[in-house]
């Protein structure tokens, strides 16, 4: 796959031992591409929402995302692109659906398995409006100062959300 970059990062082995292993870093091209494969879907299927069609994408917001990748475990890494790809409200729709989508694809890059189901989604869609609500006081597209922040109550909910439903490959 082209344009995939590789970070090293230092992960523990089951033996407490540092390790550094690559881990593949997801590239903005590929999530230019989800979303608008979730937008062709919506045109083929009317069940599929998929509102402000024609609204720009903020592709620059996606492209600091990536370069801001932190250099943390394999789990974290996942819960920041959870968090601030729904943050950042880059696509005019299907923001979390991009996100969990996004998350799922790094994670299968990398080794592991990312799954839930339609109903799991959408009770975290919905405890992230929450904790958007409680953190940040709004909904609204945000700055991408916010990919530089530590670890708050929003990123927890999505960390918690990916090791509930992450498992490594076999």
């Amino acid at each position: 796959m082209k344009n995939i970059m590789r970070q090293p990062m230092r992960q523990k082995t089951s033996n407490a031992i540092d390790t550094v292993r690559e881990i593949i870093i997801l590239p903005v091209n590929m999530i230019l591409e989800i979303n608008r494969q979730i937008k062709e879907m919506s045109i083929r299927e009317p069940w599929i929402q998929y509102e402000n069609k024609d609204d720009p994408i903020l592709t620059r917001k996606l492209e600091k995302l990536v370069k801001y990748t932190p250099n943390l475990d394999i789990l974290e890494i996942a819960a920041y692109y959870l968090k601030n790809i729904i943050l950042l409200q880059a696509f005019p729709d299907a923001n979390h659906r991009t996100a969990l989508t996004a998350v799922k694809i790094f994670l299968e890059m990398n080794g592991y398995d990312f799954s839930h189901t339609d109903e799991e989604a959408l009770s975290f869609q919905d405890a992230c409006y929450d904790a958007r609500l409680s953190v940040y006081g709004n909904c609204n597209e945000a700055s991408v100062s916010v990919l530089k922040e530590n670890k708050n109550g929003l990123f927890l909910l999505c960390l918690g959300f990916i090791q509930q439903h992450t498992v490594i490959s076999t």
